[in-house]
């Protein structure tokens, strides 16, 4: 097993019982920090709380998920967990946001407070290669895009990696976690000081096909898309996917979804579900004026080993593990292609921990990728 860094999880149900098991796994180990994922149905703030008593010294965030895996497996209502070390972390500071009417005040707040917590002097000119920060949004709030474009301002060096809570595909309620404290309408930060070099890790598994589209007409606030090159956006996407507009559901959308092209590397924005106004609507915001290409899927599970493979290869030396997230619709693949087990096989002799979430994020809000931090 590799040292400094230690993966967990709890088949428990209930919340108590499982904190109590994650800690015992974690006997003889000293973390300073405890990332976790827990099943909807559990209660993220007691598991949360449970684990800050017992490691007062660790720094601990955590999500709602729609399901969770690790090395060992793909879980679905149980408690995933990644702890770190001071020799895989010198140092890290967390804080709850809650939106509330002043976001913008409140991330900057969170993130003064952290930066003066780590005696990093200026957080604009923090070095990427030393600090990387951890989000985890509430995934039905809407807001991820504010929120990263704040983040972004703040620290323009450094990467804030992480996706957004779930709750089963219910798309009910949402909660993150830090320190004992929960919210259902905002964000766990926490940033890292790194011991060892890492890693960002971005796949998600869709090639462009010729289709490409511009947004005409969109209501980008609600994430809804009307019209495609002048024209209604349900009838333009079915022709150009070959169905008719009754029969677009969660099965068309998660085989073509619009990607952006940048640098021919593609940010994906994925279609969650017609409406009956005619409007497409989407789980990340597309701005009128934006040009798209239809995508279709490739390879998922050869995509996840190369981006393991780049993450040792960038680092120089073998990657020990890390904290992954994978869009919700990503999982629903798995399960229609069965791909879940060679989906873990990327992730063999590793430390993993990571869930399926409502929304990646990396440089901005994206859908159906797998983003990740890999420490050596």
């Amino acid at each position: 097993m590799a040292t400094g860094i230690r993966s967990l999880v709890s088949q428990q149900t209930e919340s108590a019982t499982a904190a109590r098991e994650l800690i015992e796994q974690l006997d003889g180990f000293v973390p300073a920090a405890v990332v976790f994922f827990a099943g909807h149905s559990h209660d993220g703030a007691t598991i949360s709380r449970k684990l800050k008593e017992h490691f007062s010294s660790a720094e601990v965030i955590g999500c709602t998920t729609a399901g969770e895996f690790s090395e060992r497996g793909m879980h679905n209502g149980c408690v995933t967990a990644l702890a770190l070390d001071v020799s895989k972390i010198s140092r890290c500071s967390a804080r709850l946001v809650r939106y509330g009417r002043t976001m913008e005040k409140s991330i900057v707040n969170a993130v003064q407070e952290m930066s003066a917590d780590l005696a990093i002097p200026s957080i604009r000119n923090a070095d990427p290669e030393r600090y990387v920060g951890i989000v985890l949004f509430d995934g039905l709030s809407g807001h991820e895009e504010e929120a990263n474009e704040v983040l972004g301002d703040l620290a323009p060096m450094l990467s804030f990696v992480g996706g957004s809570a779930g709750d089963g595909l219910e798309f009910s309620e949402t909660k993150v976690f830090c320190n004992g404290e929960e919210t259902d309408g905002g964000a766990a930060l926490m940033l890292i000081e790194a011991a060892v070099p890492f890693s960002i890790g971005k796949s998600c598994s869709y090639a462009p096909m010729e289709k490409s589209f511009r947004i005409t007409s969109a209501d980008p606030l609600n994430r809804i898309v009307y019209e495609l090159n002048g024209r209604p956006v349900l009838e333009v996407y079915a022709e150009a996917v070959g169905t008719t507009p009754d029969k677009l559901d969660s099965s068309v959308f998660m085989g073509h979804p619009v990607g952006l092209m940048i640098d021919d590397e593609a940010w994906i924005r994925s279609p969650q579900r017609a409406l009956p106004d005619g409007g497409l609507k989407f789980y990340c915001r597309i701005a009128e004026g934006m040009e798209v290409r239809l995508m279709e899927s490739t390879d998922m599970v050869a995509d996840a080993r190369r981006a393991v493979a780049r993450a040792g290869k960038e680092l120089g030396s073998p990657v020990s593990g890390g904290l992954a997230f994978n869009g919700v619709l990503r999982r629903l693949e798995m399960d229609a292609k069965n791909l879940h087990q060679g989906f873990l096989h990327a992730f063999e002799g590793l430390q993993v921990s990571g869930f399926h979430t409502y929304g990646e994020s990396w440089l901005g809000h994206i859908n159906q990728t797998l983003t990740a931090v890999w420490f050596a």
